[in-house]
């Protein structure tokens, strides 16, 4: 019996090769935007801490440039919550595209897996019409062999 060969085995290689890499790219996107969401909250985390020691500050005797230094750090935290929120959302949009491309390259894997199975399927049908084309002739050569010796 012959044996099934793909002739795009070798394409489908590739878009299994291409789909790994998607999936790290994808991965990689979401560990980045993972750090980039700590690191916001961080920030956040330190605002809230610096605006409670003001206000405990405050509440005990402190002086003016005291003031001023907590409300420069607040400031400058609240600045770079701002700016860690740009990063954020650029992260997630960065992650979606990897998300997409990812998708992509499956669809494609998946749309030549499709193709195989249906060639595959194919190949099987002929082998056994083959088969039985064999056997049928088989068949009728014994029968007429067969037919052939009782002449004699």
């Amino acid at each position: 019996m012959a044996r099934f060969q793909f002739r795009l085995e070798k394409y489908l290689s590739v878009k299994e090769q291409i789909e790994d890499q998607k999936e790290l790219e994808y991965a990689n996107a979401l560990r980045i935007l993972e750090e980039e969401k700590q690191k916001l909250a961080e920030f956040v985390k330190r605002k809230e801490e610096s605006v409670e020691r003001l206000r405990v500050s405050v509440a005990k005797s402190i002086e003016p440039f005291e003031i001023r230094r907590f409300n420069n750090n607040i400031e400058r935290l609240k600045h770079q919550i701002t700016v860690q929120k740009e990063r954020v959302i650029a992260a997630e949009e960065f992650a979606e595209q990897k998300r997409s491309e990812l998708v992509q390259a499956m669809k494609e894997r998946k749309a030549l897996e499709i193709v195989k199975e249906n060639a595959r399927e194919e190949f099987l049908i002929e082998q056994d019409r083959t088969e039985r084309k064999q056997v049928d002739e088989l068949t009728s050569f014994k029968h007429a062999v067969g037919e052939g010796r009782s002449e004699f």
